[in-house]
């Protein structure tokens, strides 16, 4: 168990020295010096689609017994956002600290060792500091995105596809498109063990992988990437027992926000699945939807525990840093909206929990932090210093100080993108400017501070004039400082 608060351990500076060039992969193996004692391991959890949906952050419905635990045991970041709201832009973005830019990390195919030539990535760093780097499942979005320079052996993902069914009702669910094949429902329970799925699997393996990292002399960085609650909603069906008599109603903001451009759009992907006998967006829809996303989640906090448990079992909690994060959000219903897919908070807004050896147990922040910061922050904690050419690369910046001062400031604002929206997160506001291809623009200003759910877009309003301008003068920078990143 975790006291309330645990001192920290003399962590060793780790001095890397290496030079990167936009033109050839960066060489991080020439100058790594390291102190004879030995560093923290590194356990990295990434949840796919996962909104802010736990107990924690007081989801009055999401049952996440092991999340919580975690949250409980570490720190839990309130106001952490994505930079760019679709899995493989914002995994490269992640690995990368480099901002999305219109030309880069732009869809779900984006690939940081083709989109930023030259780039370090954050295992590549850990893996030239002398630690055994391992991924498992969903990481990058493509396993084999700067595989060579990340991982000490080759990124490993189940046989077992993200998006099968187990269900024999299923087969009478199928839909079809050009692009993407054949599609089942947009949820199933089914009647088989978590180890069936590949989620099951990444867990199998990551905590088989914990018994063996542990006996290497070697410190470990190991991720595990889970795809659930990614569509299609598929988990054993315990995890939908799990919510039955839960009363899930739909959004009550079911109407786009007031005053909203018209180029603001929910995400399509969720048409690529088949709705069984449900009319897309009707109450029922919601309610069937909303139990298959809530199941999935359960199904990944189950997986997470075990994995921690394993932790725990082999002694390796104290030398360990866990982190606990998402790609991005998610829309359950609001605004009739399902997915991601645009610069609404929904969309942005993840959850994140750090439990570091050394940092206060059982504490929140409400920092503005995002995912460019990761990298920087995870190099602090693992007592590693970049130089000056990786101190270049990343547009993050480290929040280590905040897990011991969990009341200060990291940063004034939160940049991120999504294809034609440039979008800034500040303390109370988020502020959207659309630029289509031919000029147009469009803009969109919320109050979070007096309207958390985005009902009403202020762009337009005379008493925010003042807001919209130093919003904008603020977002510009943030353009011009991706478009300096030049690979």
């Amino acid at each position: 168990m975790h006291t309330l608060a645990r001192f920290a351990r003399d962590l060793p500076v780790l001095i890397l020295g290496f030079a990167l060039t936009s033109c050839q992969t960066a060489d991080t193996s020439s100058a790594v010096q390291a102190e004879a004692q030995k560093p923290n391991n590194v356990l990295l959890i990434l949840v796919d689609d996962y909104r802010t949906a736990m107990g924690a952050m007081g989801d009055p419905h999401a049952i996440t017994p092991n999340i919580d635990a975690l949250a409980s045991q570490g720190m839990l970041f309130h106001r952490a956002y994505a930079n760019v709201p679709v899995c493989g832009a914002s995994r490269a973005s992640l690995m990368t600290s480099v901002y999305p830019h219109k030309a880069r990390f732009v869809d779900f195919l984006a690939n940081a060792e083709r989109e930023v030539p030259g780039a370090a990535t954050l295992p590549s760093i850990f893996k030239a500091a002398g630690y055994h780097t391992v991924s498992n499942g969903k990481v990058f979005h493509d396993p084999r995105d700067s595989d060579e320079e990340s991982w000490s052996e080759p990124a490993w993902e189940p046989d077992v596809p993200g998006p099968a069914y187990f269900a024999k009702e299923s087969e009478n669910y199928v839909k079809s498109s050009e692009r993407f094949g054949d599609r089942g429902p947009w949820y199933e329970g089914a009647e088989q063990p978590d180890e069936v799925y590949y989620d099951g699997q990444v867990k199998a393996k990551t905590v088989a992988d914990l018994e063996r990292l542990a006996a290497r002399d070697e410190p470990f960085f190991l991720a595990a990437g889970f795809r659930r609650p990614h569509l299609p909603f598929n988990a054993p069906q315990k995890y939908f027992d799990l919510y039955d008599g839960t009363d899930f109603q739909p959004s009550a903001q079911r109407d786009p926000p007031a005053g909203a451009p018209e180029v603001l759009r929910g995400s399509g992907e969720i048409h690529l699945y088949h709705f069984k006998e449900e009319a897309y967006n009707s109450d029922e829809f919601h309610r069937q939807s909303l139990l298959g996303y809530y199941a999935a989640v359960s199904f990944i906090d189950q997986q997470v525990g075990e994995i921690v448990a394993k932790l725990d079992a082999l002694g390796l909690r104290e030398d360990t840093i866990i982190v606990l994060t998402s790609d991005h959000g998610f829309h359950l219903g609001e605004f009739n909206f399902w997915g991601k897919h645009n610069t609404l908070t929904n969309a942005l807004h993840i959850p994140l929990i750090i439990d570091a050896p050394g940092s206060q147990a059982g504490i929140a922040s409400n920092a503005l932090v995002s995912l460019v910061d990761m990298f920087p922050t995870m190099l602090d904690l693992a007592g590693l210093k970049a130089d000056a050419a990786l101190q270049s690369q990343m547009v993050g910046k480290s929040f280590a100080p905040v897990l011991s001062s969990p009341n200060s400031q990291h940063k004034d604002y939160i940049y991120t993108r999504f294809k034609q929206a440039d979008t800034i997160v500040s303390d109370d506001m988020i502020y959207t400017q659309y630029r289509s291809s031919d000029g147009e623009e469009a803009s969109m200003l919320f109050d979070l501070r007096n309207d958390p759910g985005e009902t009403t877009n202020l762009a337009a309003d005379p008493a925010h004039q003042a807001d919209v301008a130093r919003l904008s003068q603020r977002l510009h920078a943030f353009i011009a400082q991706s478009e300096a990143y030049a690979p």
